[in-house]
C-alpha cells in the first residue's frame, strides 16, 4: 500500500508538469484502490496455471502461429506503443504491426492493450491457431485464470479478449522473459512516437528481421 502510494503521487506529480493539470485526490484513490486489487488477484491464482517457456524464443507447433507482444508506456503522455510479431513454426514472419493507444493511465494497462492487438490482429489475416507470447507476467496469468473474480482495472480488457477467443480453433498464452521477447521489444521502439498504426505482411523493418534471425541461431 505504501508503494502504491508514492507511486500515485510520482504518477499526479507527473501529471502537473506534463500535462498542466493535477490528477483529483479521489481518482489518485481510485488509482491506488485499482492496482491493490490487481495485486490481491494475482496472488490468488495458482502458479501451476501459468505457462512459461524458456528464456530464448522457441518456434511453435506445426500449423501454429505464434505472436509476440511487447509495448512501450508513456506516462506523461498517457499514450502506449502496442507491437506485434507472428511467426510460423519455421520461423518465418507472417505479419507485424505497431499500434499507438491513446488515453492509457498506466503500465498494466499498456500491457493488457498490447495482449488484446495481438488477439484482434490475428482475426484478419485468418489465422485459427495462435500462440500468444510475452513478457506481462500479469497479464498472462489472468487469461489462464478467467474463472476467477477479477476487479481489477484490466477486467474489461480481459473480458473483450475471452470474447474474442471464440473466433480461433487454438489459442493460448503464455509468458517469456526478455531475451526471448526481443524481436517484439525491437519493433516497439522502432515505432517510437508514431501516431498512426503500421502494418507489415510477410516481412518487417529491418531491425526487427535482424532481431527475429538472432533468435534462430542456436
Amino acid at each position: 500500500m505504501l508503494v502504491l502510494t508514492y507511486w500515485a503521487l510520482w504518477f499526479a506529480m507527473n501529471q502537473l508538469i506534463h500535462v498542466g493539470s493535477p490528477l483529483s485526490v479521489h481518482k489518485s484513490i481510485a488509482f491506488i484502490q485499482s492496482h491493490q486489487a490487481e495485486l490481491e488477484t494475482l496472488n490468488n491464482i495458482p502458479s501451476t496455471l501459468l505457462v512459461v517457456h524458456p528464456g530464448e524464443w522457441s518456434p511453435p507447433a506445426a500449423n501454429i502461429i505464434k505472436s509476440n507482444f511487447d509495448a512501450h508506456f508513456n506516462s506523461s503522455l498517457q499514450k502506449s506503443i502496442s507491437s506485434v510479431i507472428a511467426r510460423n513454426s519455421m520461423g518465418q514472419i507472417m505479419a507485424a504491426c505497431a499500434y499507438p493507444h491513446l488515453s492509457v493511465a498506466d503500465p498494466f494497462i499498456a500491457e493488457a492493450k498490447a495482449c488484446e492487438t495481438v488477439v484482434s490482429f490475428a482475426i484478419d489475416p485468418g489465422f485459427r491457431q495462435i500462440q500468444v507470447e510475452g513478457d506481462s507476467l500479469s497479464i498472462i496469468k489472468k487469461l489462464n485464470s478467467t474463472r476467477i473474480a477479477d476487479k481489477s482495472i484490466l477486467s474489461p480488457i480481459v473480458k473483450d479478449m475471452v470474447t474474442m477467443k471464440d473466433s480461433f480453433e487454438i489459442i493460448n498464452f503464455s509468458y517469456v522473459g526478455r531475451q526471448g521477447n526481443e524481436a517484439a521489444h525491437e519493433l516497439t521502439r522502432l515505432a517510437g512516437q508514431s501516431v498512426l498504426p503500421q502494418y507489415w505482411f510477410g516481412t518487417a523493418p529491418t531491425v526487427v528481421e535482424q532481431a527475429v534471425q538472432r533468435d534462430l541461431v542456436p
